[in-house]
């Protein structure tokens, strides 16, 4: 049977929506009938709709409202439209600046989205890049008006790039020569914007071959960061798992709910070389400008799906490269999480397990806890790197007793507990589980350190932050169970 989102479950349960034309109607009823000012009126109308539990999300909520000929979204449009037809490059520039303002108002701006979408921005501005394909200048501006459309958080918008044929039409910019760096960074944050939260983009993109074009940018443009960074946001794009509107059917078994696409397109971007070529991107990077190197992090971490994977990042030299520029950039917090991230899911691997001990990555990771002890960000992805790290592996689990990393993790537990307040949090409560976990995977199969955590007050920790935190009872149980306590739920 199929398991559907929180989203499609909403839809199913017969939200109630009205038309554009009845929310005008009494918002002209409220100003006619019971003379009230414009935006009184406005609000008026959508408070009482709301009230009865309509969804608004259709309806622009102005005055003008369905009236939208005069809105600036509107105007843009088809001054664009006009400028491609004329050849005219600068005024196509400048309409697509006005476009990219609009898209960027909507967060903050009601229905200006919506009005983009209803006047057919996306479509308009694909069909304007082959006008724009001979002048460079007005074809970025054209790129950044696409990826600020795309970029708005409207399905719609997203719906109507794909419908446009817009990825065939990014990807003939990319392989169009000359195609400098900026114009290909431009390119891809649109590619990247289409795929975001959205299946159909993914799929469209790798389709394409946006992925292998994302590696070329990377090589050819190795020099200049914001190509690679959108390189970066693209293999993320198609690797992440994040859009929550399709059925729980189309869930990869195993794969911590992963999509369907996410997994394989992480497993054929490796095919591709993906792998090798975020790792040569970060050592050509290293801790020199910390943005790049967290999005190349970020980047491999997503690719890096399997253990084959992960082996082959470790084959190439990726984990002593991670850790020296670990070493170097430790106070820069930019740097550190990602990597720890990155980090987490190459130790997936029980290879990189020994690795990981063998370079004096737990010496450094017992260093970073202390020095990121408040936080929480930080704190997630090294306690999660420490569990993994001593999952099934009481080697590493008696190193991380000798060098430090369990006596900084239980003081960790005592100062959260002291500064508790009775209310939980995501990031806290995301940091005292990896904790308890971290204590179970190190317990388990090592009674040595058993024994010297009991002997440091484990327990008694365990049982206070199963109280003040109840989100963690499961993972606290666990760990006092694998402790070797029988009283493991009290």
């Amino acid at each position: 049977m199929a398991t559907f989102s929180a989203a499609q479950l909403d839809k199913f349960a017969g939200t109630k929506r009205i038309t554009q034309e009845t929310f005008d109607a009494a918002v002209r009823e409220n100003i006619d009938e019971f003379e009230m000012e414009p935006q009184e009126a406005l609000k008026s109308a959508v408070d009482e709709f709301s009230a009865q539990g309509v969804d608004l999300s259709n309806i622009i909520k102005t005055v003008d409202g369905g009236d939208i000929t005069s809105h600036p979204a509107t105007v843009a449009v088809h001054a664009l439209q006009a400028a491609a037809a004329a050849g005219d490059f600068r005024a196509m520039a400048s309409a697509a600046n006005d476009i990219a303002a609009a898209a960027g108002a909507g967060a903050g701006s009601e229905g200006a989205a919506l009005v983009l979408h209803r006047t057919g921005a996306a479509q308009a501005v694909v069909q304007s890049l082959a006008a724009a394909a001979v002048d460079q200048h007005a074809l970025l501006h054209i790129l950044q008006a696409l990826a600020a459309l795309l970029g708005a958080g409207s399905r719609e918008l997203q719906a109507d790039f794909l419908q446009a044929a817009g990825v065939p039409a990014l990807q003939r910019v990319l392989s169009s020569q000359p195609c400098s760096g900026t114009l290909a960074a431009a390119a891809l944050q649109a590619a990247a914007a289409s795929a975001e939260k959205n299946e159909e983009g993914k799929a469209a993109l790798m389709e394409s071959g946006c992925g292998s074009s994302c590696l070329e940018v990377m090589q050819r443009y190795a020099d200049e960061p914001e190509a690679v960074q959108a390189a970066c946001a693209v293999l993320c794009a198609l690797t992440n798992p994040d859009d929550d509107t399709q059925p729980g059917s189309r869930r990869a078994v195993g794969q911590r709910g992963r999509t369907v696409l996410a997994f394989p397109n992480a497993r054929a971007l490796a095919k591709d070389g993906a792998a090798k070529q975020l790792v040569e991107t970060l050592r050509g990077y290293a801790a020199q400008l910390p943005e790049v190197t967290a999005a190349v992090a970020s980047a491999l971490k997503q690719v890096a799906a399997n253990e084959e994977i992960c082996q082959e990042v470790a084959a190439v030299g990726g984990m002593q490269l991670i850790l020296q520029i670990l070493r170097t950039g430790m106070a820069d917090v930019v740097l550190v999480r990602p990597l720890c991230a990155l980090l987490r899911q190459l130790v997936n691997s029980d290879g990189n397990k020994t690795l990981l001990v063998e370079s004096g990555g737990l010496e450094l990771l017992a260093a970073l806890l202390s020095a990121y002890s408040s936080n929480p960000g930080v704190l997630e992805q090294a306690l999660g790197l420490l569990t993994n790290a001593t999952l099934r592996n009481p080697e590493a689990a008696s190193k991380a007793l000798e060098c430090g990393c369990l006596d900084a993790m239980l003081e960790l537990i005592r100062v959260a507990l002291a500064s508790s307040n009775g209310k939980e949090n995501r990031s806290a409560t995301a940091v005292q589980r990896q904790a308890c976990m971290a204590i179970r995977n190190s317990a388990a199969r090592n009674p040595d350190v058993r024994a010297v955590l009991l002997d440091k007050g484990a327990e008694g920790l365990l049982r206070q932050l199963k109280a003040a935190y109840p989100s963690c009872a499961d993972a606290g149980s666990a760990a006092l169970r694998d402790l070797g306590l029988d009283n493991y739920n009290n």
